[in-house]
């Protein structure tokens, strides 16, 4: 009987029955994250009525703000980034981008304001209507990324595991965060979905129009945010198998799309290119001056690298499924498990130690292998229990899966500050 019943539940997990459960769950943490949103509350964070005055309301703004905002939580707040990003979004133009701190990074804004193209044709859309279109921007990145990270999952590992990995990502603490947010941090969850599911497909098909249209492709993703990590594990795996001449292909033609964008910038709209994260954190600088800087400066950057990665990923994904990753390792189904588990970390790890940044929200963005593994591991421990008892095996699993779905869909910025430290 027991049988029967788990064959059912396998078949309405199967197919389009679980795209379908997919988006519906993306879709409750939607509404869940507005109800229960989580935000810090330093003077990064403002509450929508303050955010009001940056800009020209128009009265329809007003109006829905009156029947939408008392339906969501008193405490929800916006990032003071969010402004930017709204800004570009409706005036993508020279004049908006015009000593902007998101000249690199304007994927996310142009998606948006390419989402507001057929209201442009009748009238000049207001704020409110692009922070309405940004969260529904949003709401599709983060429903077709979990549907292509399940389909990927699915080609290597059970369906459960597939299933349940899809599900933790849609109930982590970044996307919990980020939903609601009309930021770039919720396109990072597409990018890096989409650019593992590319990967997969060209290793079990090589061709050359693939690598030339998967390489753009994964360029013009790096205009949301650059997360050269990607690149760096792609020319790890290029190097490893000694497919240099594909690598090299691929490094040459992924930076196209960031090439043609700086000319624009320069040569199209007469801007200064330059990179805020470069000025404002010194990101990356450090290494460029190491011989003239203090030898103790370096030290310390070298001694504390490994400790700020470790803690950036501990707190990225909220310790439980870091421990079962590490546990489910060793039951990745495939033979260069070593390389593809420990290549993503270390080239996370690789540019977190180049720009001397180690921020909880980008160590998250290492989920495409700290997801699976964490469910392969607690299979592990569970399968283990389930020689002493039969049903310490559904007990076990239910309890570290919810473990895991409750602590990530609290309010953890009263807990630490989530975007870095």
């Amino acid at each position: 009987m027991l049988g029967v019943f788990l064959s059912k539940i396998k078949k309405i997990f199967s197919g389009r029955w679980s795209a379908v459960i997919l988006i519906l769950l993306v879709f409750f943490q939607l509404i869940y994250s507005f109800l229960f949103p989580a935000g810090g509350f330093n003077a990064n964070w403002l509450s929508p009525t303050t955010y009001l005055p940056k800009f020209t309301v128009q009265s329809t703004d007003n109006f829905l703000l009156g029947k939408i905002y008392p339906l969501i939580s008193p405490e929800y707040c916006l990032n003071s980034d969010v402004g930017n990003y709204l800004e570009l979004a409706k005036n993508f133009n020279a004049q908006g981008f015009d000593g902007h701190v998101f000249l690199d990074r304007p994927l996310y804004s142009f998606s948006i304001f390419l989402l507001s193209l057929p209201l442009r044709l009748f009238t000049e859309p207001s704020y409110g209507i692009i922070f309405g279109l940004a969260i529904f921007l949003n709401f599709i990145f983060v429903a077709v990324a979990a549907l292509l990270f399940f389909s990927f999952l699915k080609k290597l590992f059970s369906l459960r595991v597939a299933f349940l990995s899809s599900v933790l990502l849609i109930f982590s603490p970044y996307v919990h965060a980020s939903l609601i947010q009309p930021m770039a941090e919720v396109l990072m969850v597409f990018v890096l979905s989409l650019a593992v599911y590319l990967l997969y497909d060209y290793i079990k098909n090589p061709s050359a129009p693939k690598l030339v249209v998967y390489s753009l492709i994964v360029g013009i993703l790096m205009l949301g945010k650059m997360f050269f990590a990607i690149s760096f594990f792609i020319l790890l795996l290029a190097v490893y198998f000694k497919r240099y001449r594909e690598g090299i292909v691929f490094f040459a033609i992924h930076l196209i799309p960031l090439g043609l964008w700086y000319l624009w910038i320069t040569q199209v709209w007469h801007l200064t290119f330059y990179l805020y994260e470069a000025q404002h954190y010194k990101m990356g600088l450090w290494l460029l001056g190491v011989l003239r800087q203090p030898w103790q400066e370096t030290a310390q950057i070298l001694l504390s690298a490994i400790p700020n990665f470790v803690r950036a990923l501990v707190y990225g994904f909220l310790l439980i499924p870091v421990i079962f990753s590490a546990i489910g390792l060793r039951a990745l189904p495939f033979k260069s498990k070593n390389l593809v588990y420990f290549g993503a970390l270390f080239s996370g790890f690789a540019l977190f130690f180049i720009m001397n940044l180690y921020f909880a929200h980008h160590a998250f963005l290492l989920f495409p292998i700290i997801y699976p593994t964490a469910v392969l591991g607690i299979e592990k421990i569970a399968a283990y229990l389930k020689r002493y008892r039969s049903w310490y095996y559904p007990v076990f699993y239910a309890t570290i899966i919810g473990s895991i779905i409750i602590i990530s869909n609290i309010n953890i910025y009263r807990v630490f500050e989530y975007v870095g430290f």
